[in-house]
């Protein structure tokens, strides 16, 4: 994988990590999430390490919600479940 493969796959898993751990239902609360995201870091290693926090939080917050748990997902209501199996197809 390379650099930019990894960084995006970073950035959207902590994209949907927020999303599931701060309970966001609504476009504004999405957009805040994606604003707090971090910066991509300098070195490959740094990046990796990243990568693997953003897995461990994702797969985490999974793990503690319910399907049926209400999220915001791509401008719509959704839920944990919908995420999930958005996800997992990804």
């Amino acid at each position: 994988m390379t650099d930019d493969e990894l960084w995006e796959e970073t950035r959207t898993w902590l994209f949907w990590a927020g999303i599931l751990a701060n309970g966001v239902t609504t476009d504004e609360g999405a957009a805040a999430v994606e604003a707090a995201l971090p910066t991509r870091p300098s070195g490959r290693a740094a990046l990796e390490r990243l990568h693997q926090l953003a897995s461990d939080e994702l797969t985490g917050m999974l793990a503690l919600l319910s399907d049926d748990e209400p999220r915001w997902a791509d401008g719509r209501a959704a839920t944990v479940g919908a995420i999930r199996s958005m996800l997992d197809r990804g």
